[in-house]
């Protein structure tokens, strides 16, 4: 995934979260900050890092993780998000 991937792929769920904050490109990952100020950084792991894909980071803590799910779980516990609403998406052939 490149860096602008990922980072429409965190605006997107930002944006379900209801979370404000604009991820942007910087360098070889995605950096934002978090609504309380704290600065997040999302960068793809190395070939020596497999199992790890993505190294969520903010100050004083590199989290790993091995799918996009954990990717999206990390970000989430990162900001803040909300977590007592279930937010449930579903995938639909577009009608004819």
């Amino acid at each position: 995934m490149t860096p602008p991937e990922l980072r429409d792929l965190l605006a997107d769920a930002l944006a379900l979260w209801e979370v404000e904050a604009r991820p942007r490109v910087a360098g070889d990952g995605v950096a934002l900050a978090a609504p309380d100020g704290t600065a997040l950084r999302v960068t793809a792991a190395g070939p020596d890092d497999l199992p790890v894909r993505w190294w969520v980071e903010r100050p004083g803590q590199r989290r790993p993780c091995t799918s996009v799910l954990g990717l999206l779980r990390s970000l989430r516990n990162a900001v803040g998000a909300r977590t007592d609403e279930v937010r449930r998406l579903r995938v639909a052939r577009p009608e004819e």
